[in-house]
């Protein structure tokens, strides 16, 4: 089974992995959420640490 794939240059979706202005096609959607995530520990933080340096936090 093909998956639609969208340009990271134009936006434009594709079932092929090169989009015909030259871009690379990726998967559009987000990954799967997990309980037993491993790595949210480390992507709260990082989060945390951007939100700091904006201010908003």
């Amino acid at each position: 089974m093909k998956h639609m794939l969208k340009c990271t240059n134009c936006g434009r979706y594709s079932l092929k992995a090169l989009c015909s202005c030259g871009g690379a096609n990726a998967i559009p959607k987000p990954a799967k959420f997990s309980p037993e995530d491993a790595y949210g520990k480390y992507r709260r933080q990082a989060k945390q640490s951007v939100l700091k340096e904006r201010g908003l936090l």
